[in-house]
């Protein structure tokens, strides 16, 4: 089974001989997104013992860096292709950062009315925070600010208090990092680009120990008036909050591996996602050429049975060809054909035969005509066809026309069913 593993760095720790030591915050999480297990500031030789006990071998990391270090923008950029996009992408967000655009790393979210959002981190930061991660030496599945993780909904936006920190998440996919004595008036900014008659929904995420210090401030942003403020007391860690909201794809967070630090780059294959649509797809094309395979020898099978049948008919009608098989028998019957158009004799079988298929072409409504026996005399020069038809006049006007082309034709043993009509057509000759 596969997992994912959300590792959040808490801190860094010297420990002996001036070695240093990172401890996280840690979430795992099964293929279903299913929690597995998870810890609070431990080391990496913790983490990996647990992993162990879990026996969760397939694990790819998530890694989860503060937002403070992502800033949040948007980018007005026309048309649709992707390499025009990020061409023009720093000249549109250049305003928008603090540190020259040349030092920063970019990366590409959704688009929303017209703009991309847009997250920006410095490369330096980028490259720290990435070279921590890789030292896991397991497949990086994606990088986020941690704010990006928490639930964006319509009409809402998301707060998770954390001692003197608050993480916001807004209802188009925005992120930010507001200290706590400062969020009231980050909260009234917010308040102020309102345009929706209905007041927004501001739920405040924190665990029982910070409400209980920080009750104070957090009871002020329940009066404002302009907002409905909620506050519910965290039954889980913040970074399960985080890592089963991104699993339940309750958030909108853009994967800061883009670009230049687009993961193929970890020595990982770019194609690894793509091993079990490979799979996949084989296993259908096996599937498909068996089903044709199949087919084909039904065809065959089918095919068989009716050149035997066309050798009984043929055989029926004449004993004495010696000459015809499965594989000339059309060469041969085409040859009669051309002799029974040019009234070469001993033909008389195949003439009337003709005469008989013209008509049938030309009655109206032939598809409710069928013939049930062919017989012929050679003696009395006689075809003896056994139709049924929808009426007596249908098979009468058969009858006519073979009449008006000289030969000799008549109806008899007519007997008129409840739906149709059945008779013996005679053609000979005409005298």
């Amino acid at each position: 089974m596969a997992y994912t593993l959300y590792l959040r760095l808490t801190g860094t720790r010297e420990e002996g001989e001036g070695e240093t030591v990172d401890y996280f915050d840690w979430v795992l999480l099964d293929t279903g997104g299913d929690f597995v297990a998870e810890g609070q500031s431990s080391p990496r030789d913790q983490i990996e013992t647990a992993l162990e006990e879990h026996g969760a071998g397939n694990v790819r990391l998530v890694g989860v860096i503060p937002a403070f270090d992502v800033s949040y923008c948007t980018a007005r950029i026309p048309g649709r292709q992707k390499r025009v996009i990020l061409q023009a992408l720093p000249y549109s967000v250049e305003e928008q950062v603090a540190q020259d655009i040349e030092d920063m790393h970019l990366v590409l979210g959704e688009r929303l009315d017209g703009e991309w959002q847009v997250g920006a981190v410095d490369r330096t930061t980028m490259q720290q925070h990435l070279a921590r991660f890789h030292t896991w030496q397991r497949p990086i599945s994606a990088v986020y600010a941690d704010a990006m993780l928490l639930p964006s909904e319509s009409n809402r936006w998301t707060v998770l208090v954390e001692d003197e920190q608050a993480l916001v998440h807004g209802e188009n996919g925005e992120w930010y990092d507001v200290p706590l004595d400062g969020l009231a008036v980050f909260t009234e900014s917010l308040l102020a680009t309102w345009t929706e008659e209905t007041p927004p929904r501001i739920v405040i995420h924190t665990s029982p120990d910070v409400l209980e210090r920080k009750r104070m401030e957090l009871a002020a942003l329940e009066q404002n008036p302009d907002a409905l403020v909620t506050i519910e007391e965290l039954t889980v860690s913040p970074l399960r909050l985080m890592a089963e909201c991104h699993s339940a794809e309750s958030s909108r967070p853009i994967d800061l591996c883009q670009g230049e630090f687009a993961q193929y780059h970890s020595g990982h294959s770019p194609w690894r996602p793509w091993v079990p649509v490979g799979v996949i797809a084989g296993v259908a094309f096996v599937i498909q050429l068996g089903l044709m395979v199949a087919e084909g020898l039904h065809f065959q099978e089918r095919a068989e049975t009716y050149e035997a049948r066309a050798m009984e008919v043929y055989r029926e009608l004449f004993p004495d060809d010696t000459r015809a098989t499965a594989d000339n028998v059309q060469r041969i019957l085409t040859g009669r054909l051309r002799a029974a158009e040019r009234g070469e004799g001993g033909t008389d079988f195949l003439t009337l035969l003709r005469y008989a298929g013209y008509e049938y072409l030309q009655a109206e409504n032939n598809e409710r005509i069928r013939f049930d026996a062919i017989n012929f005399s050679r003696q009395r020069g006689e075809l003896v066809v056994e139709l049924r038809g929808e009426s007596f006049s249908q098979l009468d006007n058969m009858r006519s026309g073979l009449s008006s082309a000289g030969l000799q034709a008549r109806i008899g043993s007519v007997v008129n069913e409840e739906d149709h009509t059945r008779g013996r057509l005679t053609i000979a000759q005409g005298g």
